[in-house]
């Protein structure tokens, strides 16, 4: 082939390719998504793949450790029975307990409580008849049951957060001297993934014993989904009570279920107690272990709280050493 056929050649094919892409650009001017139909798509698969600041599993981990923080909290607080977690339910709750307490230094005591609450909902879904009981829980000596709320009452629901974090209570205590009108608010949240707060104020006035109001501010530190640490502390002031009665306490709560399907839970606990008059001192140190456990049905509870206390008994009497031992059987109605 000559050199001028050559030439010719590669001009033809020049601008056969340069035909092309004119009736290309010019599809692209009239009809701009059939472009877009056939662009390749390898930026927004980058864009796709990668992830968003702030990852959301990040965010969904935290959440459902703090749910299972929240959760073995609640659970703690009902399966040993807690008053204030009775008294919030939506559906009634009523705990009969027999109760028998040995002390080595003082006189036997058998006691035959009942504790939780009943709707009345032909008064409002708001409103609830509670029962207090003589829970350990809810004592701020070991002696002495807390005056700031009444044994038996009205509650009245008057506010609650959709979290549930915040609630205020209207309470009427029923007592032989008349009616001991009150409120009780309750705040509880989960600080992090591991430790669960709770806060509560009472407060009660009696027409013969004056104003009385309790203070209490809990935390939980959860080890794993069967073990947590507990603090609890609690202070009591009012017209006769002795300047602060107060008691703080500290221990490790422990739950399991037998193969039958029972649950069990232990509380190793250390407890102080004081006062502020006719002198400040402490009352009490006590170390205890108290075992609760479900046994033959659902709704029947055994427990057996061992402790030594090293104490005093009265104001300036000499602090001596002494073992106790309280048994208890519970039985869980309208659960």
């Amino acid at each position: 082939m000559t050199t001028q056929g050559v030439f010719l050649r590669a001009l033809f094919a020049h601008l056969l390719l340069a035909g092309t892409c004119a009736a290309s650009s010019a599809t692209a001017l009239a009809d701009p998504a059939a472009v877009q139909e056939k662009a390749p798509q390898t930026d927004v698969l980058k864009e796709d793949s990668v992830a968003p600041k702030g990852s959301g599993w990040v965010d969904s981990g935290h959440r459902f450790a703090t749910d299972q923080t929240m959760a073995l909290t609640r659970w703690v607080d009902s399966f040993f029975g807690d008053i204030e977690g009775d008294a919030e339910m939506a559906e009634s709750r009523l705990r009969v307990k027999l109760s028998n307490q040995w002390d080595a230094r003082l006189p036997n005591q058998n006691r035959v409580t009942v504790g939780g609450k009943i709707d009345l909902p032909r008064l409002a879904n708001r409103v609830d008849l509670v029962f207090r009981g003589d829970d350990p829980d809810e004592l701020i000596r070991g002696d002495q049951n807390d005056p700031s709320q009444s044994q038996v009452g009205i509650q009245v629901n008057l506010d609650e957060s959709a979290s549930g974090k915040h609630r205020t209570d209207l309470t009427v205590g029923l007592s032989s001297s008349g009616p001991k009108p009150g409120f009780k608010y309750r705040y509880h949240t989960a600080l992090n993934a591991n430790t669960a707060l709770r806060f509560s104020q009472r407060a009660q006035y009696d027409l013969d014993d004056g104003a009385y109001a309790t203070t209490k501010l809990d935390a939980d530190y959860v080890l794993s989904d069967t073990s947590l640490l507990r603090t609890q502390n609690r202070i009591l002031y009012g017209r006769d009570a002795e300047g602060m009665e107060w008691s703080t306490n500290f221990g490790r709560v422990r739950q399991w279920t037998d193969t039958e399907g029972f649950e069990r839970a232990s509380f190793l606990y250390f407890e102080v107690q004081g006062q502020t008059k006719p002198y400040s001192h402490v009352n009490n140190y006590q170390l205890g272990l108290r075992f609760r456990a479900q046994a033959l049905r659902k709704f029947l509870f055994f427990e057996l709280e061992p402790t030594f206390n090293y104490r005093v008994d009265e104001p300036y009497a000499r602090r001596k050493g002494a073992w106790a031992v309280e048994a208890r059987v519970e039985f869980l109605l309208f659960d």
